[in-house]
């Protein structure tokens, strides 16, 4: 009776196929092959692999695999069963150790969390600066624009209060309109106050209640408030550069621009004295009498 290993070989050699010619077709090595031409299944080592190796063998002989089976399961019968994990060939099991653990340097887990804690320090630093410089320079914005837009209002008010002055000058009112506004002043029961506003550059002169209180040059937006005295007498070297209120009624400039005035006020009123004219120049003609000599 013909093994399992003989039979191939024979219908092998019998079709004219070599063991390369089989083995690309399987995929199976010429060295398992010829193992199972031999009968020889210590290469092989498992029966479950045998038997799928001498079916794909078989199947290109056009071999029917039952006609081999019982010899198969005979050949397979005599392999040693396979060993379960942690089995030795005695049959004894190995002893379990148990497995290595990574053993962490002590006193140095510390420096990851404290470069972190660092790190995240510099960073919030770094923000909270940036904040600040730029907080800075938007207060400096709005301070310089601010500045810019209110100067520019002044400007414009101060510009149109000097172009108006002329038409509400007192002087181009006549002697009885001055007197009237100056006796429709309410007398008020407390000492009174005078506000002077500069339009433009003018030069002032204060006394009140016999001492001088300021002499100098009211700068352009200069405000000058005279309050709490019984008489003031005040020198305007420009009286159409100074706007005047009189407890609390705006009056107006009390004269044309670039001419002195100079106004006494008092707690019923007020009254304006315009410059006296200066005197006319005389020429006296001494007549020239020849005495022929």
């Amino acid at each position: 009776m013909e093994s399992v290993g003989q039979k191939l070989r024979a219908i092998r050699l019998q079709r004219g196929l070599t063991l390369e010619d089989i083995s690309a077709k399987t995929r199976i090595s010429t060295k398992n092959l010829q193992a199972i031409e031999r009968d020889d299944l210590s290469p092989i080592g498992s029966s479950f692999f045998y038997k799928s190796f001498v079916r794909q063998f078989a199947q290109q002989l056009d071999l029917d695999y039952s006609e081999l089976a019982a010899a198969v399961q005979s050949l397979t019968a005599a392999l040693p069963e396979p060993l379960m994990p942690g089995q030795t060939a005695s049959g004894v099991a190995l002893p379990s150790v148990p497995a290595l653990r990574s053993r962490r340097r002590k006193g140095l887990h510390w420096i990851s969390s404290f470069t972190s804690l660092m790190v995240m320090l510099v960073a919030c630093s770094t923000l909270y600066s940036m904040w600040q410089n730029s907080r800075a320079s938007l207060q400096a914005r709005i301070s310089g624009f601010v500045s810019s837009f209110t100067d520019h209002s002044m400007g414009q008010s101060s510009g149109t209060m000097a172009s108006n002055a002329p038409q509400t000058s007192p002087s181009e009112r006549d002697p009885a309109a001055s007197a009237a506004l100056a006796a429709s002043a309410p007398a008020p029961s407390a000492p009174f106050r005078v506000e002077l506003s500069a339009i433009e550059r003018s030069w002032l002169s204060i006394v009140a209640d016999g001492q001088e209180t300021f002499t100098g040059v009211l700068e352009t937006a200069e405000t000058k408030v005279l309050e709490g005295h019984e008489t003031a007498r005040i020198r305007m070297g420009n009286a159409g550069g100074l706007n005047v209120v009189f407890n609390g009624r705006a009056i107006g400039s009390l004269g044309p621009r670039g001419q002195v005035r100079t106004v006494v006020f008092t707690r019923t009123g007020y009254e304006t004295f315009e410059p006296a004219a200066a005197p006319a120049a005389h020429l006296t003609l001494v007549p020239f009498i020849p005495t022929g000599e």
